[in-house]
């Protein structure tokens, strides 16, 4: 996530941006109030059992808690189904056209992401 937030930053001035999708989880974890997942002294919560409407309370804490720069949403099985989402996390970069042009599962790589990302912005 932090590369993530640290790329739609710096590119959001020209036409990117980022949509955080996730689906229903009955478990989570939760950042210490400092929003710090990695960082040893972080406190990170584990939470268990929660229904749907419990983990929309549990997402909109974590996303104020970790403040990323750009907003949450759920996707619905059907939705999650169209594009065909092999694992999670996974990354779909989406082109102008609507296009899918690029998909990662896992974290990390955000130099690739970002030389994709300036490829499409070029793109006309």
């Amino acid at each position: 996530m932090p590369g993530l937030h640290a790329l739609h930053n710096k590119l959001s001035k020209d036409g990117f941006s980022v949509l955080g999708v996730t689906k229903y989880f009955d478990r989570g974890s939760l950042p210490g109030e400092n929003g710090d997942m990695k960082a040893r002294l972080s406190k990170t919560t584990s939470v268990k059992d929660m229904d749907e409407k419990a983990f929309g309370e549990h997402l909109k804490t974590f996303h104020e808690r970790v403040q990323p720069s750009y907003p949450f949403v759920v996707a619905s099985r059907e939705e999650l189904d169209a594009y065909k989402v092999p694992g999670y996390p996974s990354l779909f970069v989406v082109n102008k056209a609507g296009v899918i042009v690029y998909v990662q599962v896992g974290g990390g790589r955000e130099a690739v992401l970002e030389a994709v990302i300036q490829r499409q912005l070029k793109a006309k």
